[in-house]
């Protein structure tokens, strides 16, 4: 059963004081070009509301890990902004339900195409910001993300409580180009039971030091070693 606009708006959480604004933001370009003449669509509202989402999920990812370098920020950001999650967000919000279509697109399942609902999703963004402002428009943004944030933030938890050395590599380069080295000093025990010791240093200083049964694993010891001192 179709939702009604009011229930959209609800769950969208904004009630458009324009309908009108709306109504231009749910409205596909294939809804004038049946009609043979020119019919405001959505595409400029979606070019607005792109804008909007990227920088708001930017700036959040930014805000919420401080320790994930520049290229592993903008692998998150696309996860939350690409085609497919917008278009699971529509289909959330019953979006689909309230396009203005052309004949052919609505013949041919175009409530349900991922493309227009995804395109859609950012008009309508589009449409809260031109008619809110950012503040408004930023914590709606929030709010439908934040499922997908608190997953994204889980995440990167357990992976970067599960890499050491790459943990203290990101934190040192972030002071100097010059990246940690390892250096195992000690190898003892009978063959089949090794126990190796191994440092970690920085700029000429030691970092610390860890023991495993493996150089790998000393070497991640002494990592988690540094990474508590620091």
């Amino acid at each position: 059963m179709a939702s009604s606009i009011d229930d959209f708006q609800q769950r969208l959480g904004h009630v458009f004081a324009d309908p009108a604004l709306l109504g231009l933001a749910l409205t596909h370009a294939s809804f004038g070009h049946e009609k043979r003449q020119r019919t405001p669509d959505n595409q400029r509202l979606e070019f607005l509301g792109d804008a909007v989402l990227q920088l708001a999920v930017t700036a959040e990812l930014y805000r919420r890990f401080p320790e994930l370098p520049e290229g592993r920020l903008t692998v998150l950001r696309a996860q939350l902004v690409n085609r497919h999650h917008l278009q699971t967000l529509a289909q959330d919000l019953g979006l689909g339900d309230h396009l203005i279509l052309g004949r052919g697109e609505e013949n041919s399942q175009g409530r349900q195409r991922g493309s227009i609902l995804a395109d859609a999703m950012e008009a309508v963004i589009g449409a809260i910001f031109a008619e809110a402002g950012w503040d408004v428009s930023r914590e709606i943004i929030l709010r439908l993300l934040e499922p997908s944030l608190t997953v994204l933030t889980n995440e990167s938890d357990a992976a970067l409580a599960n890499n050491p050395k790459g943990n203290l590599q990101e934190k040192l380069q972030a002071e100097g180009e010059q990246p940690p080295m390892y250096r195992c000093v000690s190898e003892t025990g009978p063959a089949h039971a090794r126990v190796y010791e191994v440092v970690v240093e920085w700029q000429g200083r030691e970092l610390g030091r860890g023991q495993g049964a493996s150089k790998k694993e000393a070497e991640t010891h002494a990592a988690q070693v540094a990474l508590d001192a620091l």
